[in-house]
């Protein structure tokens, strides 16, 4: 992937004169002036990226340290997809719908979470009833913990269960588990919780990119290194992902795919065409496949992300107010239709439909649906009744259940759970954001001579994908201010287009889980499988539009972004680490204090798989990155001169150039601060 985003990730070459405005521009922006001296620049540079890493860093911390907080078992169907990979260790293969029985030896331990003597307040919220929490549980000395094949083995329970209904799902992430603890000598002789803390891992190191994709999709779409990096530290600010992505699922899997094709697909809506662009698309996608079926809406994401690349290589040009003879409108439809970026479109979408189609196929043509009922029976369900039966009833647990798992997620079903208060003000302030970036509010007014200042390049750069349509109304096409404005309102729509881009895979994840509970609520009057944690697939596209909507409002004070989003995540995260010990890890009648605080961490030790000692480094560690985060977001925030990068964001060419590989050209070379080579031998691989 390294080739396609190279001019995202190229750093731009110290210089203290302007940088020539990319070939086809209508005008540049006035407000741009000489960039700063190469040494400040090159101090900014180092700062962005050592924040990056600081961020990246926080963020594995925070997941490790969430490993360690939630037991064995505590997991969203942790026992079911660690069954999986047991499975596929001991050849059990794939088995149909139905078929497939949790092993003994997953049963012996996990049963106690599911049905046993742990499930009325893990399951069921029972500590408000007076079931005993994890504090007051003494678990098996880890000296006597066992290993699965000394618990049973692959055996299958045969009670009568509810049989595995993972195996609905694509087998990737499985296969790749099951393939790392046969690799390791002698792991079936380790204890359970020491397995499935490897597999654990697995799931920590498959999310922990997310930041740098984050970072990655901002800068390809056009935004400076302030809201890059704010975008970078959203995964930070969300509880309830740090504890999905910190215990062993197939969810992880989905939001890395779905990430990087968000990568891919940013820099296509700002113009490139490429075929070796569309191929990585297709192979993300494709990979997106074998993860699970939320995938299979992401070729609208594809298509709609080529069109609006296309609508803005192809510019507006070639309107014309006079009125044209039948023959030659007809004609002018034609050229529109065959310009359309078809090769690389269908490359995209068949290529990833050709790598992994081939699993819904074969769930189709050997269980006639796309996506099997894993347990192939409608099974009992215990979520709560939502009565009366209405619409209006389950449309409003629907809304309120999913914001509020969003964020917190944090038990199973609702304890322990973030404050109301913090859930109303994070979703409040995430929607507010993402209708800014939406519809352009913050715009920045057109830059005249009063528009100069220490200010103005940064302003400019991190902007994002309309910031220069103010200023560039001010000379039109032709040198007419009418021409300019229609030029600033297409670059706006462009702008609100791809932030529905961005925000497809949430949006399709929210409808598909909404028609699936619906349908159930219908049958059972119940709510059933609204869990929030569907919707992080689109962490990552979620991310930049925060960034650019944060960028909007804050304005010439864009460079305090990162520091604001690391702030809020530092508040929710320590909001959600009380809930979670004040309910998990302290006594009944107990409340928290500091003090608390080593009782807390002794009981966590005791369940943990290692040495309380690697427990404690844990936790000192994520508190020390996080800490080293908030510092130097904060210390870039102060700086004399905005952090942001000098990129600009040009609108494309009014007039439509011979061939899409220009425009291109110009946006990429924008991107890494390079002069445009219309010369490029990639112009022969473009559509």
């Amino acid at each position: 992937m390294s080739s396609t985003l190279a001019s995202t990730m190229d750093a731009p070459k110290p210089t203290s004169t302007a940088r020539p405005a990319p070939a086809g521009a209508d005008a540049a922006d006035p407000a741009e002036k000489p960039l700063p001296t190469s040494g400040v620049r090159v101090r900014r540079m180092r700062r962005g990226p050592l924040l990056l890493v600081l961020i990246t860093a926080a963020h594995l911390a925070m997941l490790l340290s969430y490993a360690f907080v939630y037991p064995t078992w505590a997991g969203y169907d942790e026992a079911q997809h660690v069954d999986m990979v047991y499975g596929l260790q001991h050849g059990d293969g794939w088995p149909a719908p139905g078929k497939k029985m949790i092993a003994s030896g997953v049963a012996a331990t996990s049963d106690d979470f599911d049905r046993g003597r742990y499930a009325d307040m893990f399951q069921s919220g029972g500590k408000r009833r007076g079931a005993a929490p994890f504090a007051e549980i003494d678990p098996t000395p880890r000296g006597e913990r066992r290993s699965f094949a000394e618990l049973g083995g692959p055996t299958p329970v045969d009670d009568g269960r509810l049989s595995n209904q993972m195996v609905q799902h694509p087998p990737m992430i499985y296969a790749a588990g099951a393939l790392l603890l046969d690799v390791l000598p002698g792991s079936d002789d380790w204890s359970y919780d020491t397995q499935v803390f490897v597999l654990r891992l697995v799931n920590i190191l498959v999310v922990g990119p997310l930041p740098v994709l984050g970072w990655l999709a901002a800068r390809r779409f056009g935004l400076g290194e302030p809201a890059a990096l704010a975008a970078a530290a959203l995964p930070l600010a969300i509880p309830g992902f740090t504890r999905v992505g910190a215990t062993f699922n197939n969810d992880g899997i989905l939001m890395l795919t779905t990430g990087a094709l968000t990568v891919v697909l940013a820099g296509v809506m700002r113009g490139d065409l490429r075929r070796r662009t569309a191929a990585w698309a297709g192979l993300w996608f494709g990979l997106a496949l074998l993860s699970k079926a939320f995938a299979l809406t992401m070729p609208v994401m594809i298509v709609a992300a080529y069109l609006v690349g296309w609508w803005r290589v192809r510019g507006t040009g070639t309107r014309s107010d006079v009125p044209k003879p039948r023959r030659e409108r007809l004609g002018s439809w034609w050229a529109l239709v065959r310009s359309l970026p078809w090769v690389p479109g269908v490359l995209a979408v068949g290529l990833g439909l050709a790598v992994s189609g081939w699993w819904w196929v074969r769930n189709y043509v050997l269980y006639n649906a796309v996506q099997p009922n894993g347990w192939a029976v409608n099974p009992p369900r215990r979520e709560p009744l939502l009565l009366p039966d209405s619409f209006f009833t389950w449309f409003w647990y629907f809304v309120r259940t999913m914001i509020s798992r969003f964020w917190g997620g944090l038990g199973m079903f609702e304890p322990p759970q973030l404050s109301p208060i913090a859930i109303v003000l994070a979703t409040v302030v995430v929607v507010g954001l993402s209708v800014v970036a939406m519809v352009g509010g913050g715009r920045h007014r057109p830059a005249g001579p009063d528009a100069a200042g220490p200010d103005a390049a940064g302003r400019s750069a991190t902007a994002g994908p309309d910031a220069v349509a103010g200023s560039a109304g001010a000379v039109g096409s032709g040198g007419t201010a009418a021409g300019s404005g229609v030029l600033g309102r297409e670059v706006r729509l462009w702008g609100a287009a791809s932030v529905v881009v961005l925000l497809l895979p949430v949006a399709f994840a929210y409808l598909s889980v909404g028609q699936r509970s619906w349908a159930d609520y219908k049958l059972y009057t119940r709510g059933i499988a609204v869990q929030g944690r569907y919707l992080y697939l689109g962490i990552v596209g979620l991310g930049v539009v925060i960034a650019l909507g944060l960028c909007r409002v804050l304005r010439a004070r864009e460079r305090f972004g990162p520091l604001m989003v690391l702030v809020g995540a530092a508040l929710m995260q320590g909001a959600a680490l009380l809930a979670i010990c004040s309910y998990y890890w302290l006594p009944r009648q107990v409340s928290f204090t500091p003090a608390r605080i080593p009782d807390v961490v002794s009981a966590i030790g005791r369940w943990a798989p290692f040495p309380i000692g690697v427990t404690i480094a844990t936790f000192v560690l994520a508190a020390a990155l996080f800490v080293a985060a908030l510092s130097a977001a904060a210390l870039s925030a102060a700086a004399s001169q905005p952090t942001g990068s000098v990129l600009a964001d040009v609108p494309a060419s009014r007039s439509r150039p011979t061939s899409p590989e220009p425009a291109v050209q110009a946006a990429e070379s924008a991107t890494a601060g390079r002069p445009t080579d219309h010369t490029s031998s990639d112009a022969a691989r473009t559509q």
